[in-house]
């Protein structure tokens, strides 16, 4: 084994310097090459109009590389670098575009590479009201010289007074016999209002459509009422048994005599009320709290169904079987005097 080591040694030492030289020249330029070959890229620059370069080059910054190619972006435009696995990599140019927008009477553009309807009116500073639209929507993407209208909206409310017309009541009475054209006014009628609110939609400034939104009475109609003469027609409102051919179909007896008219106020000698449908009687003829029903004997005059509540001189006298009562004393003066038959009911 020395033998054989010595030996190697010996040839070794025999080779001549320009040979190991030239072996180091190989092994630099081998290590340079693959370095080289490890470090260089291809690379395709691109952009949407449809320019394509390709560049083989280590260089990887994209400002560099358009340079390179002369393919160039603008400051609006998106670049998008991409290194696939190897040595191949893409830098993609996307070229912006116009999107016009008509708003407040005016017309604009933004220059956009992708992004939506909102996001240009983003990058216009344009601003929506709570109700104003865009067409198209919001969210729809954005195309090459898409147009885009904002359509400004507000509601506006309107106020109306409407009258509402009163209604007329009819009292028909047989007070009036004596004279049957007689009409008297008893209420006015007055007019009610409503307060009609409605709300325009105003687009652009042009009203697009309108609606009732809401209807506030602000003051009730007043009914008319008219007292006239109807024959057979009562004075009295108190309810008793059902009246055939002017007789009243249940009654314990009848008594005729004088009747004449009064007014006033407060209440009857028996402690109870005063109205139309109360009589003044001779208590010891015909007791308090009995139910009567009296019509003229002619027929001509209904005073209807009556309570007896009162008592004066000229009843207990007997001048008089009853005095009916009545609201006005201008309508006792109408009544007067009548002969009547007073059916006591019980």
């Amino acid at each position: 084994m020395t033998k054989f080591t010595e030996h190697l040694r010996r040839r070794w030492l025999a080779i001549p310097a320009r040979v190991w030289a030239c072996l180091l020249t190989l092994c630099c330029l081998s290590l340079t090459l693959c370095a080289l070959v490890f470090s260089i890229n291809v690379v395709y620059v691109s952009d949407s109009d449809g320019n394509r370069r390709m560049l083989v080059t280590a260089v990887e910054d994209p400002h560099r590389l358009m340079e390179m190619s002369g393919i160039h972006a603008q400051e609006e435009d998106d670049v998008y670098y991409t290194a696939y696995n190897g040595n191949l990599a893409s830098l993609n140019i996307q070229k912006a575009f116009a999107v016009y927008i008509q708003a407040d009477g005016a017309l604009q553009s933004v220059d956009m590479c992708t992004g939506t309807v909102e996001q240009a009116l983003q990058d216009a500073g344009i601003v929506l009201g709570e109700h104003d639209y865009t067409e198209p929507s919001l969210h729809t993407p954005v195309t090459e010289e898409m147009e885009i209208s904002v359509h400004r909206v507000e509601y506006l409310d309107t106020y109306t007074e409407q009258a509402i017309p009163y209604e007329t009541e009819y009292r028909y009475t047989s007070l009036y016999h004596r004279k049957k054209g007689t009409a008297i006014t008893l209420q006015e009628g007055k007019e009610g209002t409503d307060l009609i609110t409605t709300r325009s939609r105003v687009v652009d400034g042009e009203v697009e459509s309108s609606k009732v939104v809401s209807i506030e009475r602000t003051a009730e109609p007043q009914t008319q009422i008219i007292k006239a003469y109807q024959a057979g027609a009562p004075v009295s409102s108190v309810e008793g048994p059902e009246v055939v051919n002017g007789v009243p179909s249940s009654y314990t007896r009848v008594l005729t005599g004088r009747a004449t008219a009064y007014s006033g106020s407060g209440r009857g000698a028996s402690g109870l009320g005063l109205y139309e449908g109360t009589v003044a009687v001779d208590p010891s003829v015909i007791p308090y709290g009995t139910k009567l029903y009296i019509t003229s004997t002619d027929g001509s005059f209904v005073y209807g169904y009556a309570i007896a509540t009162d008592t004066g001189t000229a009843l207990m006298q007997g001048h008089a079987l009853v005095d009916l009562y009545f609201e006005s004393y201008s309508d006792a003066l109408t009544a007067a005097v009548h002969q009547v038959n007073v059916y006591v009911i019980g």
